[in-house]
């Protein structure tokens, strides 16, 4: 669970997912930014859903089943977002 980086309280997941398009801390009501290295993870699960589209010539999928497949993963995804983000007081570039 991402930590806020002003005040040091650990964030619950309900917080984290209510705050999640802010991320501006519940506790000390300061902005917090998600930390370079937790933006390139975010980045790597978002194409996760994306290889359905594969898997779904491979296998012969009808639509139906390959978009089921995609909102389940989507909302795993979402779901896990809250235990790979780390917060950071500013806002930190891709190196």
């Amino acid at each position: 669970m991402p930590t806020c980086q002003s005040c040091g309280k650990k964030w619950t997941w309900g917080q984290t997912i209510r705050t999640i398009f802010r991320l501006k801390c519940t506790y000390c009501g300061k902005r917090q930014y998600e930390s370079a290295s937790s933006r390139k993870k975010s980045g790597l699960f978002a194409l996760i859903p994306l290889l359905i589209l594969p898997l779904n010539v491979w296998l012969d999928l009808s639509i139906g089943t390959a978009l089921i497949f995609i909102v389940i993963l989507s909302t795993i995804i979402i779901a896990l977002i809250p235990f790979n983000l780390e917060l950071s007081n500013e806002e930190e570039p891709y190196i």
